[in-house]
């Protein structure tokens, strides 16, 4: 017993001996442990000028924006940042209407832009552009952390002047330009619609608003004798995009369709579904039934895209395929615009058209080029330093390119506006002020632009495009909401 007691090991533990290094030992380990779990819990930034880590869909244009800006710093001249804030990653963000696609058209827009101001167009003095990526992915306040970068970086080295862009017209989105107006940052609205987001403090939009998009179709539709009609509403409360659209469906087919023609209805149907419950796609199934037994021929759709294609299939299956159904609906629709894994509807047997309002389109420029500015819209065709050059294997049908590059055209005349001046470098507030105040007209690719008082394009140029099933889309007409387009800068003067 006692030989085994003796054999056994009784040295004292290392941390008695060697207090120092033992203690030593627990510090760096503890910091190492503390730099780990700082480098995962860290908040990833939410503005960068391209750098670090963007989806495959992303990665090849955010890659060109982020040597672009390296160009600009590398340069020694002042220079100015402009943020375009979009949900980057429309996958996580539960409130995101944009689609991968759409997106991704967005930079490439916001980028021919950016490399076209600083490479081939404007005056000596003006100031080169560095393109920042503001992103706004993730839940409903995921908007706050890009927002609080966005002020940061106007009152950092990055001389933020404005953000372009701004996402769709949900309530995330209003919140939004709501902050940066507060912190006199000047914003460019790319694709933004809803009526309810003018009269925005420091904000304009290139987009024209629903009710202008509403009366462009209602021109084109009161051609197509005799109308009757039913409106079909998403009733999100948290989404201004389809109730707006929807309001301004009915004034429009009062204040031009019904005098066109007596026989003219908007029927007293309610035909309502909401994209925030569950199973509204089993509600828009139930639809069919009642536009058969009402007898219309159109449908106003009030709703969202993703919405859009179980409605169309309900509608093939309905009773009354003998009966054309015309249905219209809004610029949203756009984010169909792409290759389809499947028909949106069986064509074959559907007896259906839709034709939807778009917000720019490259056919436009052929049919009635006095709409436009011949040398802007050459950027999206000419040249090695083109947009079928840098993008071949891209569509601009969708407009969400000519629509991006148009709102940055626009934030960068006001910055070239301030140089051609003498002042290189303008806070964010006088871009502001300029912007919205000022009577100029932007030769922009999706037409020519003023704004009004509220923010808003006067007379925009707004192209009618007819959905097919395979997702692909053929120019009808180029109109606005007086009717007619716009033959040239004279036809958007400014308003007071």
């Amino acid at each position: 017993m006692m030989s085994e007691q003796r054999g056994f090991d009784r040295r004292a533990p290392f941390r008695k001996v060697h207090p120092f290094w033992f203690g030593l030992l627990c510090v760096l380990l503890a910091g190492a442990l503390g730099a780990g779990l700082f480098l995962v819990l860290r908040p990833r930034p939410r503005v960068t000028d391209g750098s670090g880590h963007y989806t495959a869909n992303l990665s090849p244009v955010a890659e060109l924006i982020r040597r672009e800006n390296e160009w600009v710093r590398g340069q020694g001249t002042p220079y100015v940042s402009i943020a375009v804030m979009l949900p980057m990653d429309p996958v996580v963000s539960p409130t995101s209407t944009q689609s991968t696609e759409s997106i991704r058209h967005a930079l490439q827009g916001a980028y021919l832009a950016q490399y076209w101001s600083n490479h081939n167009e404007g005056d000596a003095s003006a100031p080169n552009v560095q393109l920042l990526l503001a992103d706004s992915s993730g839940d409903a306040d995921a908007w706050r952390a890009a927002v609080g970068e966005l002020k940061e970086k106007a009152a950092g080295q990055e001389h933020l002047v404005a953000v372009t862009g701004l996402g769709s017209s949900v309530a995330g989105t209003e919140k939004a330009i709501d902050e940066l107006a507060t912190a006199q940052i000047a914003m460019v609205g790319a694709v933004i619609t809803s009526d309810k987001l003018a009269d925005k403090a420091t904000m304009v939009r290139v987009s024209p608003p629903n009710s202008a998009q509403a009366r462009a179709i209602a021109h084109f539709l009161k051609e197509r004798g005799a109308v009757t009609a039913v409106l079909v509403q998403d009733e999100d409360g948290s989404d201004s995009y389809t109730s707006t659209l929807a309001a301004s469906f009915t004034s429009a087919f009062a204040d031009v369709v019904s005098p066109a023609n007596r026989r003219n209805r908007l029927l007293n149907v309610s035909l309502t579904y909401s994209s925030s419950l569950d199973s509204a796609d089993t509600v828009l199934g139930q639809m069919p039934e009642r536009i058969c037994n009402s007898g219309a021929n159109v449908v106003f759709f009030a709703g969202r895209w993703q919405n859009l294609p179980p409605f169309l299939r309900a509608l093939t299956r309905r009773t009354c395929v003998d009966r054309k159904i015309t249905v219209i609906t809004g610029d949203d629709a756009s984010n169909l615009n792409r290759s389809q894994s499947e028909p949106i509807w069986d064509d074959t047997r559907a007896n259906l058209e839709v034709y939807y309002t778009a917000l720019a389109h490259p056919a436009a420029w052929d049919s009635h080029p006095e709409a436009v500015q011949p040398a802007v819209a050459g950027r999206f065709r000419r040249g090695t330093d083109s947009f079928g050059a840098r993008f071949p294997e891209e569509s601009l049908d969708d407009g969400q390119a000519i629509m991006h590059h148009d709102a940055m055209l626009t934030a960068i005349g006001v910055v070239d506006i301030f140089a051609a001046q003498g002042t290189t470098r303008p806070t964010a507030s006088a871009v502001a002020n300029l912007l919205t105040s000022a009577p100029f007209t932007v030769a922009a690719a999706s037409g020519w632009i003023s704004f009004d008082k509220r923010g808003n394009p006067v007379n925009k140029a707004i192209p009618v495009l007819r959905l097919s099933s395979d997702g692909k889309v053929a120019f009808s007409e180029l109109t606005s909401e007086s009717g007619s387009p716009p033959g040239g800068p004279g036809g958007t003067a400014r308003v007071p």
